[in-house]
Parts: structure tokens; C-alpha cells; sequence
């Protein structure tokens, strides 16, 4: 009787259909090494550009038999894995692959592969050094050969498999797996997305690990999060070796540089949804109203019965690095392609930041009932797109088994469960978009209007008044014309006018009294500062005397040359007349930059003053340091360029901070690089340097009184107090103007820019 035949290029036809890319082949071949036991599986890349490359993957497992090859290994969609509660013998893992796919995989990547296996004995395994073993199984299988016959009922005829059992070796159980020669040649593109697809193939520590007391002040939700379901914990671990190394990674070791903290835990069983948003240290130092939330929940009955954990830490005021940026989905410890990929916006993160407006977050707005911090019709502009998110949603099979994979081993089929977890994990980042829009709204605001006023007072004091001192003064001015008003409106039975004026009476001292805070605050440290500049002016005219006595020492030594009678003395003398003349004009110079920050005439009149030529000023003092390290100066600011009116000296003050931490931290033969110009209504300075890189998301720090990185006293530019960038930022804040640290010009680390208000 005829039955059926089937076609040798089956194999090619179902790898195609079933493992999509290069990644998701060697992932199924890492599932393989993690149902077999393995702590640790390593992929070895080798000459992986040419035509003779190829890969190897070897685990620590417990390997296989012939028995279990043939039954296994070589039987396609076998259901060695399949029922409702298989394990692994050892570490009791729920097994990830169950359709027999993982020789569909080897087919997608080589054309040739070869299999060393050595099978575990049954014996206790060991910590260290882990299974023993027995005998080993030798096997290579060629698909070029395969596919050369014409049926699969050829194979066993052909010497297309080869299977060899040998004896025992010695060395542990495991199994090594050589592909070669690999199927396609890979360029430096392949090799890089490949590597972006792995480097979150297994969910990174930060994501599921215990988050350290450093971090945030709420005690979270979640201490260590549920990646898989295995009875006795055994670690798994993946190594990346060769041409397939991943490069160091830029991911801190930690949740350091995270703005807020998401976790969520939905309990299948208690049927329970738990959401906790937490701000960090670092957001709770900036914006200190910046409070956590917790929703904890019952599932409605119409919910899905879906257990799940995630956690997803996100950034304010930036991007995570490439590789990490978005939310990636793990089921029993392996990450689920495509989710959280560049281009896959599972969750709508980058639709609604693109389409964002003055809106209320409408997930949130639906759940009037469940108890939900306050919305704003605005709170919608603050929401950011995947760069912004780093996270792990992790699925176990007891928690999420109605979830099914797609045929080709990416994503998941839609499904009622798969809606509910993305619903939950929007839900959670909706709701630390309104706690966080609620935190910063109103400090950012004040902020705004704190600017807007010394702007302001900028335009309206005179030349010889400080913002500050002019605000101060137009207050007291108001207060007391209220207070008038106020003495009038009694006067002519006119009480609710009167009560109007004490109201804004009221608002208009708490203003002043705002404002002295403000100055109060800073005035410990200025005195400190102030003292030195006392002591300074003291030693300006020290300097001018010793440049004076400089100068006639030079002259006197010109004249002893003159009657020198041995020519060589006279040379010589000539020489050290030279260099005293020198140190001379190196203290004229100082002196009068010294003047210039500590004299009268510095703090008596605001003007426009031109920038390229103070800059020249103040370089001058700095002139022995940069010729002393070989440095480079570049300036790129036009002749032309005047500032807002500024008091000299605090020009020369904003100048000299910047400028001494610029050259101080360069490096040996560094380069600093001063450009300035206008932009709109805004002027704007500019200073960058080579050296070491400050991080930008952490770069506030650096603004705080007394934080210095000197250890040592640089014999030209001195210890540093930590006070610099505070008293600059403060005299930027007195116009109404910006310091922060930006992203630097190609060559150079670091980047500070200054921007003040045109007018």
C-alpha cells in the first residue's frame, strides 16, 4: 500500500518558517543547554566574516545518550518535553522548549554540525565542578548531504548523520555543539545586531535583583523578582566569547542613575494586582515634593488569570543606552523577541510621546474609581518614549501557560492574556508619568518665574544695582504702598478694599521674605569667599610691589652687564635680566586681573562688556599652567561679541571658575575649546575640554557647595574649594540665566554651557 513520502527540504522550509533570524536560532540552542541542567553555557564566534567560520556553543549539562540523541535530538517536533508539569531531573526547571525545534535552529546558522556529548552518571552534581559523567557520544550531521537526497527515509542509508559512542573521558558532563560552515558570511552590521538582540538575552541583575539602600528611600515592592520557575535555584549564566564577545557594557552595575522606579507584581493565584512607582534619592533631592504611590488591588472577574512580575526603571532627563532602551518581555528567564527591539513599540510609548498635548492621561482618567493621585490636563506632555524606559516584564510558564508563541518563535498570539499584560505594564508607566508630572510641574514653574523676575530685574535696575537688590527694593516698595491703600480704605469705611490690599500685602512679603531666604542661604559660604577676596585685594598691592621691584631689578642687572668685562657674564646676566623682566609682566598681568575681580570699579557699573577680549584677560593668569602641561586653547568667539551688562568682576568671577576647572582636568596635552555667540534672544558661552567625561545625568551634583574632585594642590591653579560652579550658578541665577553641563563637540569630554537673556 502507498503511503507518504517527505521531501529532504523540509528542513529548510520549516527553519525558515519557524527561527526567523540568527539570534532566535542560537537562543533555542541556549534553551536546549538550560532543560538540560547547564549553569552556564558559552557561544564562541570564529572567523565568522569568511566562508570557513562557524560558531560553537558548549554547556555544562547533563549531555545526552545515543537513546536520547535519536529520540531527541533527531526527531523533529519530538514530545520528549510536552505535558502539563515537565522538569528538568536536577534543578527541577520547567522546560522551555516543548516543539522540538532546536536541530530547525542549528539548520538556520551552519551547514555542518557536530556534537560532543558527554552524559551525566547520576551522581550527586558538584558545586564547583558539576555533573560527572560516563561515556560520550560523538555525532555530525551534514544538511548539505541531507538535502542532496531526495526523501528522509534516505538518511539512514546515507552517511549524511554519523553517531559514534566512545568511552569515557574524564572530564565533566556537558554537551558542545560546532557549527561550521556557518550558512551566511557575517558582515559588521549582522555581528551588531546580533549583539544588541543578545545583550539582554537573559534579563540583566538591575532589573531583578535586590535594589540597594543608596538607590531610593521606599522600601519596594519587590526584593528579588521571579525570572523562572525552577524548584532547586542553580544560576544561568551566558558567555559571549570570540568574534561574538559583547563589548563592555555602559549599563551601571546599578539603579543609580534611574529617575523613578516601576514594579509591579500581579498574583495569578491571590488573584491580586500590586503597582508601586517610587521616585529615587537623586529625584527626591531635586524635586522634593516627589512622592511614591502604591495600587494594590483585587482582579475584576472579567480579568484574564495572568501572573506576571515586572520591574522598569526609567529616566528623566535622557536616554539609556542603545542596547537597553525599552521594555523586554522574558518568559522562564529568555527574552521574547521583538518586544522592546528599536523598532517595536508593544506598548505605544513612542505613538503617544509623538502625539502628545495638554491632556489627561486617558488609561488613568477611565479608572476614576480606584483611588488614583490627582490628573492635570497637562500631565500628558511629559510623557516619554522607549529611550526612556529600561525594564523587564517576566513571565513563568505555571504564571502565563495560556500564553502561546507565534511559529516563528517571536511574540506571542494575540491573546485576551497578552492584552492584559499589556494593559497592567502601560497602566504602571501612565501613572509614574502623572506622579512625576505632579512632582515637577510646580518646581519647574517657580523655577520659571524665579527666572522670568530676574530677568526682568535685570532690564529695569541701574547700572549700578543688583537684580537682587532691585527686587528686593521694588517689593518693599509694593508692601508698603498696600499697606497705604489699605490705612485709606479703612479710613473711608471701606473694608473689603482694605482687605483686598492686606491680601496682596501678604503675597508680596512672603515674596520678600522668599527672596531673603534665597540670599540668606548663600550668605555662609560668601562670607567665607569673602574673606579670601579681603585678603586678596590685601595682596594686590603686594603684587604690584613685587613687580615693581622685578622691574628695577632687571634694570640693574642690564647696567652690571653693561660694565661686565668677560663677555660670558655678560650673556649670562643679559639672560637673567630677561627672565626677571618676564616675571615682571607675569605680575602686571596677574595684578591686573586680580584688580579686576577685586577692585571698586568691578562691582560699580553693569555694561556690555567684549567677551573675546576678557577671555584673553583671564587666560592670562591661567598662562604658566597651560604652557606647563602643553595645552592646547582654542578660542572661537568673534571680536565683536559683547555680553548682557554685567558687573565686571562678576564676568571675570564666571570666566575664572569655568575656565580653571576646564585646563585643571584636561589631561596632560589637553585641549580646551571657549566659543561664544548669540541665538535668538539669548547669548550664549560655551566652554569644553578634553579629559575626563562628565555624566550628563548626574551633572547636578557638581553645583552643589563644596564638591570637588582635587586632592592635590596644582601649584598654578590650586586646591579646589567645591565652591566654583556654586557661585557661578549663582551669579547666572542673579539675570535670570542657565549653567548646566551639555553634551560635548566631537573630541572633546566635557561641555559646560552658559546662556543669559539678550537684553
Amino acid at each position: 500500500m502507498p503511503g507518504f513520502s517527505v521531501d529532504t527540504k523540509l528542513f529548510r522550509e520549516l527553519g525558515e518558517l519557524l527561527v526567523g533570524r540568527e539570534s532566535t536560532a542560537l537562543v533555542e540552542l541556549i534553551k536546549n543547554a538550560y532543560d538540560a541542567d547547564a549553569t552556564n553555557v558559552t557561544i564562541h564566534g570564529e572567523r565568522i566574516a569568511t566562508s570557513t567560520g562557524g560558531i560553537v556553543v558548549s554547556d555544562n549539562g547533563i549531555g545526552m545518550t545515543e537513546a536520547e540523541f535519536a529520540s531527541g535530538f533527531l526527531r523533529i517536533a519530538g514530545r520528549s518535553k510536552a505535558g502539563p508539569d515537565r522538569r528538568s531531573p536536577w534543578f527541577q526547571r520547567r522546560y522551555t522548549g516543548e516543539k522540538g525545534v532546536g536541530r530547525l535552529a542549528a539548520h538556520k546558522l551552519a551547514r555542518v554540525i557536530g556534537i560532543i556529548s558527554r552524559r551525566w552518571d547520576g551522581r550527586d552534581r558538584d558545586p564547583v565542578d558539576g555533573f560527572p559523567a560516563s561515556g560520550a557520544l560523538k555525532a555530525k550531521i551534514d544538511w548539505d548531504k541531507i538535502e542532496a537526497l531526495d526523501t528522509l527515509d534516505q538518511i539512514e542509508r546515507s552517511d549524511s548523520v554519523e553517531i559514534e559512542t566512545v568511552v569515557g573521558d574524564g572530564k565533566q558532563a556537558g554537551t558542545t555543539l560546532t557549527l561550521s560552515p556557518l550558512r551566511k558570511i557575517w558582515t559588521d552590521r549582522d555581528r551588531e545586531q546580533f549583539l544588541d538582540e543578545v545583550a539582554t538575552l537573559t534579563p540583566p541583575s538591575s532589573l531583578i535583583g535586590p535594589l540597594e539602600p543608596t538607590v531610593t528611600t521606599v522600601q519596594p515592592l519587590l526584593d528579588v523578582l521571579k525570572a523562572r520557575d525552577e524548584l532547586r535555584p542553580g544560576g544561568f549564566e551566558v558567555n559571549y566569547t570570540g568574534e561574538l564577545a559583547l563589548s563592555e557594557s555602559e549599563l551601571p552595575a546599578d539603579a543609580e542613575s534611574a529617575s523613578w522606579i516601576i514594579e509591579i507584581d500581579c498574583d495569578k493565584d491571590l488573584r491580586r494586582l500590586r503597582i508601586s512607582v517610587m521616585p529615587t534619592r537623586k529625584t527626591q533631592a531635586e524635586f522634593s515634593n516627589a512622592e511614591p504611590f502604591v495600587l494594590d488591588r483585587s482582579l475584576e472577574q472579567t480579568d484574564p488569570a495572568v501572573g506576571f512580575q515586572a520591574r522598569i526603571l526609567q529616566r528623566s532627563n535622557g536616554s539609556w543606552p542603545r542596547r537597553y532602551q525599552g521594555v523586554r518581555v522574558y518568559f522562564e528567564g529568555f527574552r521574547v523577541l521583538p518586544y522592546g527591539d528599536a523598532r517595536d513599540d508593544w506598548l505605544q510609548l513612542d505613538r503617544d510621546y509623538r502625539s502628545r498635548g495638554h491632556s489627561e492621561l486617558g488609561r488613568l482618567r477611565k479608572r476614576t474609581g480606584w483611588d488614583l493621585p490627582a490628573g492635570n490636563d497637562k500631565e500628558l506632555l511629559a510623557m516619554q518614549g522607549n529611550t526612556a524606559f529600561f525594564g523587564a516584564v517576566l513571565l513563568t510558564r505555571s504564571g502565563a501557560h495560556e500564553l502561546e508563541m507565534l511559529v516563528n518563535r517571536e511574540g506571542f498570539v494575540p491573546s485576551r492574556q497578552f492584552d492584559f499584560i499589556n494593559d497592567t505594564v502601560r497602566l504602571a508607566i501612565d501613572l509614574q508619568v502623572r506622579l512625576r508630572y505632579a512632582a515637577t510641574s510646580e518646581v519647574k514653574q517657580a523655577r520659571q518665574v524665579t527666572k522670568d523676575r530676574q530677568q526682568r530685574a535685570a532690564q529695569r535696575a541701574a547700572s549700578g544695582q543688583a537684580p537682587t537688590a532691585y527686587n528686593l527694593r521694588e517689593l518693599h516698595e509694593v508692601a508698603r504702598q498696600s499697606l497705604n491703600n489699605a490705612r485709606i480704605a479703612i479710613s473711608t469705611g471701606r473694608p473689603e478694599a482694605a482687605q483686598a490690599e492686606l491680601v496682596q500685602l501678604e503675597e508680596n512679603l512672603q515674596s520678600a521674605a522668599d527672596l531673603g531666604d534665597e540670599v540668606i542661604s548663600e550668605a555662609t559660604m560668601f562670607r567665607v569667599v569673602a574673606s579670601l577676596g579681603l585678603e586678596q585685594a590685601a595682596f594686590v598691592h603686594e603684587v604690584r610691589s613685587l613687580s615693581l621691584s622685578a622691574q628695577a631689578l632687571g634694570e640693574a642687572l642690564d647696567a652690571i652687564a653693561r660694565e661686565a668685562t668677560e663677555e660670558a657674564v655678560a650673556l649670562r646676566l643679559r639672560a637673567i635680566s630677561a627672565d626677571v623682566r618676564q616675571l615682571r609682566e607675569r605680575l602686571r598681568r596677574n595684578a591686573v586681573y586680580l584688580s579686576d575681580v577685586t577692585g571698586v570699579e568691578g562691582r560699580r557699573r553693569r555694561s556690555r562688556q567684549l567677551l573675546r577680549e576678557r577671555v584673553e584677560r583671564v587666560l592670562g593668569f591661567f598662562e604658566n599652567a597651560i604652557a606647563r602641561c602643553g595645552a592646547t586653547v582654542d578660542i572661537d568667539v568673534p571680536g565683536d561679541l559683547q555680553t548682557p551688562p554685567l558687573f565686571p568682576a562678576e564676568l571675570v568671577a564666571i570666566l575664572s571658575n569655568l575656565l580653571s576647572n576646564a585646563i585643571k582636568f584636561m589631561g596632560e596635552t589637553g585641549r580646551v575649546r571657549i566659543s561664544g555667540g548669540t541665538e535668538g534672544g539669548r547669548f550664549i558661552l560655551r566652554i569644553e575640554n578634553t579629559g575626563d567625561k562628565v555624566d550628563l545625568q548626574s551633572s547636578e551634583r557638581w553645583f552643589e557647595p563644596f564638591r570637588s574632585t582635587t586632592t592635590s594642590v596644582d601649584e598654578a591653579l590650586g586646591q579646589g574649594m567645591g565652591l566654583g560652579l556654586t557661585i557661578t550658578r549663582s551669579l547666572v541665577d542673579e539675570y535670570g540665566g542657565t549653567i548646566r553641563f551639555v553634551a560635548p563637540s566631537p573630541g572633546y569630554a566635557t561641555a559646560i554651557e552658559v546662556e543669559f537673556p539678550r537684553t
